[in-house]
Order: C-alpha cells, then sequence, then structure tokens
C-alpha cells in the first residue's frame, strides 16, 4: 500500500513542479501592467513643490492579487533626490484596474545638496522611477517598474529693497517724500505684485504705514519700482527728522508689511509675501 501511495505523491510533487514551472514561463503574460496617468501639483510656493503622481495598475487575470509595496525614487537631472516606500498593501480586483495617488514633497532648499547649480535654474528637469511589489500565487513577488519624466519651474523669492526717498515738499511743518521701493524679479516668468500693505521706519522711528492698492507687473528677470508716498508732521516727530531732511542725510531704514504675488503659475496666485527688510538709502 506504500508503494502506490508514494507514487500519488510524487505524481502530485511533479504537478505542481511543472505547474509553478510553466507559470513562471507564463509570468510576462499574465503578470499585471502599471502606468502613470498623470503629474498634478498640489501645492507650490517659494519653499516647496507638492506633487501627485496618479498610477493605475491592470490585472488581467481572472484571480485578484495583492500589491505588497510600492518603490519609489526621484531624479533631479539624473541625481537621486527623495525616495521611499510605500508598505500599504492593497487588493488588486480581477480583471479590472485599480488607481493609486503618489504623493511627494520636493523642497527646493534640498536642490543645493545636488551637484552642480541646479536650484539656480528657472526650471530642472525630474525622472520618476517607481516599481510595484506583486505578489502572485506561486510566483510569488513580481516587480513591475514605472517611470515617467517631466519639467518643473523654480520660483524664486523676488527680492525688496527702498532704493531711493525723494522730497517733493519740505518745509518748517511738514514734508510730503515718496519712497521708492525696488522689486527685482529673479524669475523667468512675469511677476504680478499687488496689495502692498507696509510699515516705513527711518532710523528707528516710524514714519509710515499703509497700503498701496495699485497693481503692477514686473517682467522676467527684470526690476520694478513701487512708489510710496509718505506724507510727515516734522512737528510731531521731532527736530531730528526736520535736520535729517535739512541735510540729505542717508537714510537707515525697516520695511516690514507683505505683498501679494502673482507668478502666473495656477497655484501659486494671490501668494502674501513677508517683508522685513533692513538697509540704507539715500535722500533724492
Amino acid at each position: 500500500m506504500k508503494k502506490p501511495i508514494n507514487n500519488l505523491l510524487t505524481l502530485l510533487l511533479l504537478l505542481i513542479i511543472s505547474g509553478c514551472a510553466q507559470l513562471s514561463q507564463h509570468a510576462d503574460s499574465i503578470k499585471p501592467t502599471a502606468k502613470l496617468t498623470g503629474t498634478r501639483l498640489a501645492n507650490i510656493d517659494f519653499d516647496k513643490v507638492d506633487l501627485i503622481f496618479d498610477l493605475a495598475i491592470e490585472n488581467r487575470n481572472p484571480v485578484p492579487f495583492n500589491l505588497a509595496g510600492l518603490d519609489y525614487d526621484l531624479k533631479i537631472d539624473q541625481q537621486s533626490l527623495v525616495s521611499g516606500v510605500t508598505a500599504q498593501a492593497i487588493e488588486i480586483d480581477a480583471n479590472s484596474t485599480s488607481n493609486i495617488q503618489l504623493p511627494i514633497t520636493l523642497k527646493f532648499a534640498d536642490l543645493k545638496k545636488l551637484q552642480g547649480e541646479i536650484w539656480k535654474q528657472d526650471d530642472f528637469n525630474y525622472q520618476l522611477d517607481t516599481v510595484f511589489n506583486v505578489s502572485l500565487p506561486l510566483i510569488g513577488n513580481y516587480p513591475v517598474p514605472v517611470s515617467k519624466q517631466g519639467t518643473l519651474p523654480v520660483p524664486k523669492i523676488p527680492e525688496v529693497k527702498i532704493k531711493d526717498v525723494k522730497i517733493n515738499n519740505f518745509n518748517f511743518t511738514s514734508a510730503e517724500l515718496v519712497t521708492r521701493v525696488e522689486v527685482n524679479n529673479p524669475n523667468n516668468f512675469d511677476l504680478g505684485v499687488s496689495n502692498f500693505n507696509y510699515q516705513l521706519d527711518i532710523n528707528q522711528q516710524k514714519w509710515g504705514q499703509g497700503n498701496v492698492t495699485q497693481s503692477s507687473t514686473i517682467p522676467r528677470k527684470g526690476i520694478g519700482i513701487i512708489d510710496i508716498p509718505v506724507k510727515l508732521d516734522l512737528v510731531s516727530i521731532g527736530q531730528s527728522a526736520y535736520t535729517l531732511l535739512l541735510n540729505k542725510s542717508d537714510l537707515s531704514y525697516q520695511l516690514t508689511g507683505d505683498v501679494t504675488l502673482d507668478t502666473g503659475i495656477e497655484l501659486l496666485r494671490n501668494f502674501k509675501m513677508p517683508l522685513d527688510v533692513k538697509g540704507e538709502a539715500s535722500l533724492q
């Protein structure tokens, strides 16, 4: 009785081995396929960009299988910058396609870690390499690679300073001035500027505050001027301001507040940029 049983077990083992071999040989035909269906900007500012990569994995088999995880590597100009593994297990139904979202945050400051001066560029090339780790029956883990290439802009904070202060009218009791604020746009796109809320301190004295609502556009790689009107009551401010204006001495200033920027990028409109700049300016 033992010999027929042993023969039966041997036959079953051979069938299983043969089946596994056939499955392995036909893995290319039964394995799932994956593709990247889109890339979206979830958020972008002057510090970072939040990207969402939409991926789809298709199971053409009559049985479901499990997605054991997803490896990803985001490269900038062929240099790896952000990588990781999403370990969440997902069951992919039979004869169906499942959509998966992969969020990745890229900090622009991290570009300085890469060779070259990528962070100074107006934009950069990226490549996302992903690998779906699929658990197939009998075959085991099966990697499904997907790659995507593209280009992203690198928005840069404009430089703000006071160019000079012009005296329009000046007498013993009052003065009318125009503070000319210079905005340097280092970007490769036009920059809209509006709603300039400010407080201006000169030589540690408060000279004025207010809001300039007039909008202006600063061309790419260009410089724009925002005029801030200032009216001084010299009686209340004191003798020091009168002497400063009379002698046309250089000014020590601090400009605080915020300004609204429009970059033209869909998700980077109406961006409030805080202001807190100090420096020296001359009287004209």
